[in-house]
């Protein structure tokens, strides 16, 4: 909110959307400035909560990659004292692996693959301005499935360490996003966010971490104060 300075009507694409509240890195963009955008996201009933939440984005049930095609997608669930909403699901075999030897369970699912530049061709322009990429240990094949160069996000968020873990994981992908033309501007544990090159106040703005003089609460604390009401 603060990168973006109050821009009214911006765009997003946010590759594995995950739920419309919980963990949302878009929320506030569309209810607060009005943005759309693109959400992603494979798993049925988490795509057809963004379909009740965000009748205004288009909300695409596929998964993004460098094959087209039909691919097993792994949904992790709760096993062994663990619990847990779907955040984990993976393309990865290598991730799964983990995950069950660490307690977890899945389900198997078939989904369709699509290309991000497929994505991107259809429903965005060269310049738009967000990109966000949480796609547990598979951000590598999505960010090489568009010409970065070509579409040059504003901004650009992706997950940048390997599932439950601070080992970082952006070695494989970065240089992608640098050679687009971005600069590195924050690390805050887990993501990476990345402003264009050509526009040095976003990248100041985009810096400094989320704090107290954003003036901003967790949506659970607002929505116990009676702030909003129910989604």
């Amino acid at each position: 909110m603060r990168a973006f300075a109050g821009r009214k009507s911006g765009f997003f694409v946010d590759v594995g959307a995950g739920e419309p509240v919980s963990g949302s890195l878009t929320k506030n963009l569309v209810d607060v400035l009005g943005w759309r955008g693109v959400n992603v996201e494979p798993l049925p009933d988490r795509h057809a909560r963004l379909q009740r939440a965000r009748p205004g984005d288009v909300n695409l049930r596929v998964a993004i990659g460098d094959e087209p095609g039909t691919a097993e997608f792994f949904r992790i669930v709760p096993g062994r004292g663990k619990a847990g909403d779907g955040g984990l699901s993976t393309l990865r075999r290598d991730v799964l692996e983990g995950h069950l030897a660490d307690g977890w369970r899945h389900e198997q699912l078939h989904v369709e693959v699509v290309t991000l530049e497929t994505v991107l061709a259809a429903h965005a322009e060269p310049g738009f301005d967000l990109l966000k990429v949480d796609v547990e240990g598979a951000e590598a094949a999505v960010l090489r499935s568009a010409d970065l160069q070509v579409w040059r996000p504003r901004v650009i968020v992706v997950e940048a360490t390997f599932p439950l873990s601070s080992r970082p994981s952006h070695q494989e992908w970065e240089p992608l996003v640098l050679a687009a033309g971005h600069e590195l501007a924050l690390f805050d544990g887990l993501n990476r966010f990345y402003a264009r090159d050509d526009e040095p106040g976003l990248g100041e703005r985009l810096a400094v971490p989320a704090n107290v003089l954003d003036n901003c609460i967790p949506y659970a604390c607002a929505r116990r104060a009676g702030l909003i009401g129910p989604e």
